[in-house]
């Protein structure tokens, strides 16, 4: 704002200088000159710098965080389908409570503090004791973390126990939970879970109040302006945060996580890591006032009721050589690594009742070729690809060859290991090169430039002098407006239900009231230079269709920057990518429509109707063109196809990327976190970039972050 007001200063200044020191011939064409310069230049930083002043208008929390429910249901039913945690019903929880080296004095942890505890008991819960946490299952993991004092637990376990899983079953029980409240009152006090994972978080440096509000902020419903002051706000009392892969971030920070979060959490906070590892770190530091529960391994009854569940009774007899070797024979190979959830969800997926392999799974038993756990596990990581793209009668083929979809899955977890993350974007393959990232800058830049040369020759060549500095003026305040608001647009641009009720109308209602406000500035210094009735009739012909230009403009690129706030629809990668697409006509109409009326209005000033309808046409392809300058400019949709043609030509990949995707996720080899792509299975990843990438090991998960 004091940088636009500055300008505005400058411009006025020259304005007096030329009109004072030219001779009395002159000062005429001066002052026209400087009305229109002064007009416009305000015009574009007042736009600029009111609508980037103007907060939201204000949301109650209250009703914000049932919003915010809302988005959280619909994640968490898609992340529990896509893991396989609704159809069959899922594994057992089991856990046990960990008296030592992880948390301090479970009595002072759990000891009733009345008022003086930093959370009370959730509505309708009592509070826990030290026996309440020997031991228990799903529904009393829930009851544990709702009435916690600290509202701080820690869930431990060892890799492939299903600590990602049972966070997701904990955070659909507690929305359950929170929906089923007798009323109002009660719901609003019943925080909503929310899963993020720890990844990309340097203690060191960022606060965990910061880092999280910049995480939150991700989310459709808390972008734009007011996003961050809204998800500050929520954190305080009405978010619980589950923080998944301590483990997974690096082995230096751990401690350091841990006492930046002791310090600075406010939440209930949930931490989620693997046993040894949260032990190495709790040694430096512990999570202070935490309790801590451990993951139990499945019985075979538990297991073998889910994997018999099912199928038809009697059981084929393939499942049955299987069921009686692990009753009899608890320590056999196959037992002990089918008392892990992920290798029995492996199993699951590899020999489904009709069988997608020509083996059965009796072929587990056979002790000559699979001799210790090891080996079993790795024939259910090698034939997990293999299964999943074997198409079964009912299915549609897969359009790509098994070589094709392992070197592709290899690519991809190979620049997961890389990077030391489980997440990955379709827009972010712009960067999985040296060169990509460079392309996809230098093409947006130079479809920007080109329409901008035409504009401004075609101005240059149809208008006067005093017009072209006008509308030149109004493209450069367009221009800043678009500087200050791409960067916000940190996801693919999106149209939502806002624009057209909030977004457009502020827009125009602030170009008009700035229109016209210049127009009667500018007709009054023109009046004094050449009659007041010419000087208004110029002045207002040309700032009210410039400001409604500019305001609806802006607003539109507000818009997009706040990426359309969406609370039905969830931000999932093909619904980001059909949103960004749909921008594309909107864009046109905009831009057209706003090239032909301000062409169209100050060619009949100048030259008639006649000549007002031929600009108007020419200002119609001249908008078109910066609309979809604006649109490549600040899309991901093009980064991402040069990055994914470099990923075509380096690694033959397939170049439609975005559908290789949502065909490895709909056969359960990808899942997806809101607009997040992971593996589903963490070890599958590490497992397949070892074989990309020699230094990662798949029986070293931790490589990661190594």
């Amino acid at each position: 704002m004091l940088l636009g007001l500055g300008l505005l200063a400058v411009a006025l200044v020259w304005w007096v200088v030329e009109v004072a020191f030219l001779p009395s011939e002159a000062r005429g064409n001066a002052a026209t000159y400087g009305q229109f310069v002064l007009a416009a230049v305000g015009l574009a930083v007042s736009v600029v710098g009111l609508w980037k002043a103007v907060l939201p208008p204000s949301t109650g929390l209250d009703e914000l965080s049932d919003r915010f429910a809302t988005v959280m249901r619909a994640q968490s039913v898609t992340a529990a389908l896509e893991r396989g945690l609704m159809q069959p019903s899922p594994l057992p929880l089991r856990w046990s409570g960990v008296a030592k080296g992880i948390t301090g004095s479970v009595a002072a942890a759990t000891a009733s503090r009345g008022a003086e505890a930093w959370f009370q008991p959730l509505p309708g819960l009592g509070p826990i004791t030290s026996a309440d946490l020997r031991s228990g299952n799903r529904e009393k993991l829930h009851r544990v973390y709702g009435a916690l004092p600290s509202g701080r637990l820690i869930l431990v376990g060892p890799a492939g126990s299903g600590k990602s899983s049972a966070a997701v079953l904990l955070q659909l029980d507690a929305l359950q939970y929170r929906e089923s409240a007798a009323g109002d009152h009660d719901r609003w006090r019943i925080p909503v879970p929310v899963i993020l994972t720890l990844h990309g978080w340097d203690p060191e440096t960022t606060s965990v109040m910061d880092w999280l509000v910049s995480r939150l902020t991700l989310i459709p419903l808390l972008r734009g302006r007011g996003g961050a002051r809204h998800a500050r706000a929520l954190l305080e009392r009405h978010i619980t945060v589950i923080l998944d892969g301590l483990d997974e971030i690096p082995e230096h920070l751990r401690p350091i996580a841990l006492q930046v979060l002791s310090d600075q959490a406010t939440f209930r906070v949930i931490l989620l890591s693997r046993t040894d590892e949260m032990a190495d770190a709790a040694r430096q530091h512990l999570l202070v006032g935490a309790v801590a529960v451990r993951l139990e391994p499945l019985t075979p009854a538990a297991t073998l009721r889910y994997l018999l569940g099912p199928l038809a009774s009697p059981a084929p007899s393939e499942w049955k050589s299987l069921a009686e070797t692990m009753k009899d024979d608890r320590s056999s190979p196959v037992a002990s690594v089918l008392s892990s959830p992920l290798w029995v969800s492996l199993l699951h997926d590899i020999y489904p009742p009709l069988g997608k392999l020509d083996a059965t799974v009796d072929e587990l038993l056979d002790t000559d070729r699979f001799t210790d756990s090891r080996t079993i596990t790795q024939h259910l990581l090698d034939q997990a690809i293999a299964a999943a793209y074997t198409s079964r009668p009912w299915e549609k083929p897969s359009p790509y060859t098994p070589a094709t979809v392992r070197r592709t899955l290899g690519v991809i977890a190979g620049r997961l290991h890389r990077d030391r993350t489980r997440d990955f974007t379709w827009w972010g393959t712009a960067a999985w090169s040296p060169m990509s990232g460079r392309l996809a800058s230098l093409i947006p830049t130079v479809l920007f430039t080109i329409p901008a040369v035409l504009t401004a020759g075609t101005l240059i060549a149809v208008l006067a002098d005093d017009l072209f500095w006008v509308i030149s003026g109004a493209l450069a305040g367009i221009g800043v407006a678009a500087k200050f608001l791409a960067p916000a647009a940190k996801y693919p641009l999106t149209l939502g239900g806002s624009f057209q009720s909030r977004n457009l109308r502020r827009g125009v209602q602030l170009g008009l009231s700035l229109g016209l406000g210049f127009g009667v500035v500018a007709g009054s210094q023109g009046g004094f230079a050449g009659g007041f009735a010419s000087g208004y009739v110029g002045g207002l012909g040309v700032c009210v269709p410039v400001g409604l230009v500019g305001g609806v403009t802006v607003g539109l690129l507000d818009h997009l920057a706040q990426q359309g706030r969406n609370d039905v629809n969830p931000p999932t990668p093909v619904n980001l990518w059909r949103a960004e697409l749909a921008t594309v006509p909107l864009l046109l109409v905009t831009f057209a429509s706003a090239g032909a009326l301000v062409f169209g209005l100050l060619g009949g000033v100048v030259g008639g109707v006649q000549s007002g309808l031929e600009e108007a046409v020419i200002g119609a392809f001249v908008g078109a063109a910066i609309a979809i300058a604006v649109w490549t400019a600040l899309s991901k949709t093009m980064r991402s196809a040069c990055g994914q043609l470099y990923l075509t030509v380096r690694y033959r990949t397939p170049f439609r990327f975005l559908r290789f995707l949502e065909d490895a996720r709909s056969r359960h080899i990808l899942r997806t976190v809101g607009p997040l792509y992971q593996f589903r299975h963490a070890t599958l990843q590490d497992h397949l970039a070892a074989e990309t990438t020699p230094t990662a090991s798949p029986d070293h998960p931790k490589s990661l972050t190594e």
